[in-house]
């Protein structure tokens, strides 16, 4: 894909003119690095191949409540989600494909310690399970040698770990999505009052990054 600049038309003759976390642009780029690399401009151009609308339908059907609005800053993440919605989305993504709904309760248990209540397990088939597969995979090589390396700061070499950094605009929000195995987490740093924080989603401090992991008027979750 090109890492480019790319001017977006938008209603009432705006222009959405997406940046790279640095001013760097890398023309043509595997698919892989775009994502490892957090590069954004090559993101933009798959987003706008592949279209807004259907990517906003993909986020319903990885999980979301509702459908968001086909904005194009959407390509980047550009919408409000709280950290339980995001690990919904990953969740659907570390089974493979099928969506079960997170629950804080699974069964509750009586003081003989016979189960009372009991919630099925639903699992609903959203996304084909071989593409999900080669998402995963390339969800591997953003922490093998991409922005998520500092993973590895504090888990073993041998644990893989499939993940995706973010920031959001003027760095109020940190994130960092990841799975290996059965454990999924999903981490969120920020002020409640949208203070900015100085972080990014992969390293401590973001005037010491050297990745495109955010550009400073584009949202990204994950």
């Amino acid at each position: 894909m090109l890492d480019e600049p790319i001017e977006v038309k938008l209603a009432r003759g705006k222009v959405w003119r997406p940046e790279n976390f640095t001013p760097e642009t890398h023309g043509p780029v595997p698919l892989t690095r775009a994502l490892a690399d957090s590069l954004n401009l090559a993101t933009v151009h798959v987003g706008l191949d592949v279209g807004v609308r259907r990517i906003a339908d993909t986020f319903a059907r990885l999980g979301l409540d509702q459908t968001p609005d086909p904005n194009p800053s959407l390509i980047l993440g550009g919408l409000d989600l709280a950290p339980i919605e995001v690990a919904q989305l990953f969740n659907s993504l570390a089974n493979g494909g099928f969506r079960t709904p997170l629950r804080a309760v699974r069964v509750v248990i009586g003081a003989d310690g016979t189960a009372l209540k009991a919630f099925p397990l639903q699992v609903t088939p959203v996304a084909d399970s071989a593409v999900v597969y080669q998402l995963n995979r390339m969800l591997t090589k953003v922490t093998q040698r991409g922005t998520g390396q500092a993973v590895y700061a504090r888990l073993p070499p041998d644990v893989v770990v499939a993940g995706k950094t973010g920031t959001s605009s003027e760095f109020r929000d940190s994130w960092f999505a990841g799975f290996t195995g059965s454990h999924l987490a999903i981490v969120w740093v920020g002020y409640d009052d949208n203070r900015p924080t100085g972080l990014a989603g992969s390293r401590r401090r973001a005037q010491h990054m050297g990745e495109s992991d955010a550009s400073p008027a584009d949202h990204i979750v994950g």
